[in-house]
């Protein structure tokens, strides 16, 4: 998912999941080591955590 930076305002975001616009100051954050992900609410703050927690989680195929 690629984001338009010149399409969101200097004061606002875009939600991770649902790509709406929020302001800065109302989004959700989740900061990991390398990046930082914004969301617009809770809901999808939690859809996100459950997407990547069940990604996570899944079976990989072994690299030999």
């Amino acid at each position: 998912m690629s984001v338009d930076i010149q399409s969101v305002p200097p004061d606002h975001v875009q939600c991770q999941v649902c790509e709406h616009d929020v302001p800065l100051s109302e989004a959700v954050v989740a900061e990991a080591t390398d990046y930082v992900v914004y969301f617009c609410g809770l809901d999808c703050y939690e859809r996100w955590r459950s997407q990547s927690d069940a990604y996570l989680k899944s079976p990989r195929p072994s690299r030999h």
